[in-house]
């Protein structure tokens, strides 16, 4: 078989199926990328893991070109297993495998179809989750379902990388139990209902800029959801402060002399923020153009920030 992914979510998965022996004959990623301040060329995470255990490696930029497509012919693969790739698989490369592409998607489909299913379903507070393995078709996050295995995330307060690599883990499960299966007849796929697709919310630059008039665990959800990438922030002086770790300290805290928006001090000496129905404590922050602290070591050196209102 052919792997396609190129995040961390694919690479944890790729190294779990190594692990037990289901190695892939040829792995397709992205790619690399400009990284850092430097925007030095990295390759992807899983190119690394590919190399380092002798997987030959294709990174095209286009899936339709015709050099590209010889390979996987070549290859005359079984079947295709994509997760987290990041380019839609045009329909003259789903029709190549024996029997067809996989997607390993990390909810509970049909709901949460599309690019960012992680970060959605943080942002919107849900009390599960899941991976779903799915037959792919010509339409996105749409084929019929092989297997999917639940999460359950009752209060947890899980970030976006947290919450990632217990849904890589389970998925990796998933694909170990169910592909046997698949492939001896034993499964067959069942269609999605599609009167109950939801789709991912799409991070726009707005979602992005926390809006302290907003329920205090909203702005929470916010900051676990979009950190490390591409991370939230707030403005105080037409200075940016991106925010990277916090807590609601009360939800019915509401300090009468504190305006929404108002950076005050804690009695832990930490920077907190009056919102609509409560207080957000921030705990790290990375202030535009430095290295990124806790709030106690930026407000020795940035006092000027309490009683300012953010913008």
């Amino acid at each position: 078989y052919i792997f396609f992914g190129s995040s961390e979510f694919a690479q944890i998965i790729l190294k779990e199926l190594l692990q037990t022996g289901m190695k892939p004959a040829l792995v397709i990623t992205q790619p690399p990328k400009p990284k850092g301040r430097k925007q030095i060329l990295a390759p992807s995470l899983v190119q690394i893991t590919a190399e380092q255990n002798q997987i030959p490696v294709l990174k095209p930029e286009k899936l339709d070109e015709e050099s590209f497509l010889l390979n996987i012919r070549k290859q005359n693969p079984d079947f295709a297993l994509l997760t987290a790739y990041g380019k839609i698989i045009p329909s003259v490369l789903l029709s190549l495998p024996q029997k067809g592409f996989l997607n390993l998607h990390p909810s509970l489909l049909p709901k949460f179809r599309g690019a960012t299913p992680i970060q959605s379903v943080i942002l919107e507070g849900e009390k599960e989750t899941g991976v779903t393995l799915i037959k792919m078709d010509e339409q996105i996050d749409h084929g019929p379902i092989i297997a999917n295995s639940k999460f359950q995330i009752p209060d947890s307060r899980f970030t976006y990388d947290e919450l990632s690599q217990q849904l890589a883990k389970l998925g990796a499960k998933l694909i170990l139990d169910a592909i046997p299966q698949w492939l001896e007849g034993k499964i067959i796929p069942q269609p999605q209902n599609d009167a109950l697709a939801t789709y991912c919310h799409k991070i726009t630059k707005e979602d992005e800029k926390i809006h302290w008039h907003h329920d205090v665990h909203f702005i929470d959800r916010q900051v676990r959801a979009l950190n490390p990438n591409p991370g939230v922030f707030t403005i105080c002086q037409n200075k940016i402060i991106k925010i990277l770790q916090g807590s609601p300290l009360n939800e019915n805290l509401v300090l009468n002399n504190k305006q929404v928006g108002e950076f005050f001090e804690t009695p832990e000496h930490k920077l907190a923020v009056q919102c609509q129905n409560g207080v957000y404590q921030i705990d790290i922050l990375k202030p535009e153009g430095k290295k990124e602290m806790s709030s106690q070591s930026f407000l020795k050196g940035n006092k000027w920030i309490l009683g300012q209102i953010a913008q």
